[in-house]
């Protein structure tokens, strides 16, 4: 897993710390979008398509974009994501069985618009297109692998599995917040009694936390450089209290974190000091009392619950019996999870080989492409069993994903297909039904 693989040192200020960040994800959909683009101009060529080659790259964009947009609102919809959110694409979020759908939509309105006028064959370059698919999910798989989304159950001990990092990864909603199945970082704290500070209670035995040297009793004094100061949220629905709490906290030194989404009724402040934050508490709950609310914590447990995409280690400084202690940076990892990412991105590789090589063998313009479908729905619902991001839809009693419920759907149309191609290859003149199962 790498969320983000490098940033471009510019605009530091627009894109902090480190400036511009390529996200491994949209760094995936480039190269997928650039060899399917190669893959289909070689096998439309290759298999009497009639396309032009001025068109291919016009036919990929159509459908990268119409299917990378419907797969990306299937996502919105099941989700119930902010719509504000839609074009962040990088950051990963796509349900791909709606972008088939629009894509497959997408093909055929720019055949109609523009290809079938230049004699294109439709199901000969949908015979393309069933590889070029098969390869294009096997690639954009290695995208949502690099975005830790897309992830599987807790695999057993005797079974292969990924530990990814979990303070970053998209597994931590499940296997943290719902199944409570590990903590975030390996151990569990509770403020001190002195201050606003973590203290660490226990440490879980083989943790990434244990192995840096983590201990029962350590007071957090700094995390990832920065002080283990005061965090002081103030909540209320009156834009004047925010306003004099802003006022408050600045007047007593304390760094004002702007929350973008919320600022009308809720403010973020950050006191270094940790006494210091604890007087600014009390003036604030005096001051504004019955007008807001007002929440204390530590930066060690703000960030934990705000962390930054694309960071994977903690670095802590401990308090330990009266000295401080430098620990070793460390990765919390998720327990093993089933890889289904690189589950599909075999699959797909391997079927992309089969839809080839089955291509002389079809018994009619079309077949390569049903077969994609049937071979792509079978895995689809195999994958998904193995699944842990996705909820139960539909019939409560079937026990189905999304994705499942779609599948059989889809195999149900790929079933229809095959019976209306092969009556429609019947009908066919003797000498042009040959001609068209026997052209390579």
């Amino acid at each position: 897993m790498q969320q983000v693989l490098f940033h471009i040192p510019v605009l530091k200020g627009t894109f902090p710390p480190d400036g511009i960040p390529i996200h491994g994800f949209g760094v995936m959909l480039f190269f997928t979008f650039i060899i399917c683009v190669y893959v289909l101009a070689r096998l439309a060529a290759k298999w009497g398509t009639n396309l032009p080659k001025d068109r291919v790259q016009d036919l990929v964009i159509v459908v990268f974009l119409g299917g990378l947009i419907g797969a990306r609102v299937t996502y919105m919809i099941v989700e119930d994501k902010g719509w504000k959110q839609f074009l962040r694409i990088w950051e990963g979020g796509i349900v791909l069985y709606g972008g088939i759908i629009t894509g497959m939509l997408a093909f055929l309105a720019f055949y109609h618009l523009f290809l079938k006028k230049a004699g294109v064959s439709l199901w000969r370059l949908a015979d393309v297109a069933g590889p070029a698919l098969a390869l294009g999910i096997a690639l954009g798989r290695v995208g949502c692998f690099l975005n830790g989304c897309c992830y599987g159950h807790v695999a057993p001990e005797q079974c292969p599995s990924v530990p990814f990092p979990l303070l970053t990864c998209p597994a931590r909603d499940t296997v943290v917040d719902k199944q409570a199945l590990q903590t975030p970082t390996g151990m569990t704290v509770h403020n001190s009694s002195e201050d606003m500070r973590s203290v660490v209670e226990h440490v879980e035995p083989g943790s990434a936390a244990e192995r840096a040297g983590v201990r029962p009793g350590d007071r957090i004094v700094k995390v990832n450089g920065q002080p283990n100061g005061g965090v002081l949220v103030v909540v209320s629905e009156d834009p004047d209290a925010i306003k004099r709490a802003t006022a408050l906290a600045t007047e007593q030194g304390a760094t004002v974190a702007d929350d973008s989404d919320t600022q009308s009724r809720r403010a973020k402040f950050v006191v270094e000091d940790p006494q210091k934050a604890g007087a600014l508490k009390n003036k604030l709950n005096s001051d504004l009392l019955f007008r807001a609310r007002v929440f204390d914590t530590d930066v060690f447990t703000d960030l934990i619950n705000f962390w930054p995409r694309g960071h994977e280690s903690l670095d802590l400084e401990v308090e330990r019996n009266g000295q401080i202690v430098q620990l070793g940076a460390f990765t919390p990892r998720t327990l093993g999870l089933h890889p289904t990412q690189l589950y599909e991105t075999v699959s797909m590789l391997l079927f992309t080989v089969f839809l080839i090589s089955f291509h002389p063998f079809r018994r009619y313009d079309g077949q390569v492409f049903t077969l994609f479908i049937v071979g792509y729905a079978i895995h689809r619902f195999l994958n998904e069993t193995l699944r842990n991001d996705t909820e139960i839809v539909g019939i409560p009693a079937l026990n189905m994903t999304l994705s499942q419920n779609i599948s059989i759907l889809m195999l149900l149309f790929a079933l229809g297909l095959e019976v209306a191609r092969r009556v429609a290859t019947r009908r066919l003149p003797r000498a042009e039904n040959s001609t068209t199962s026997r052209k390579t």
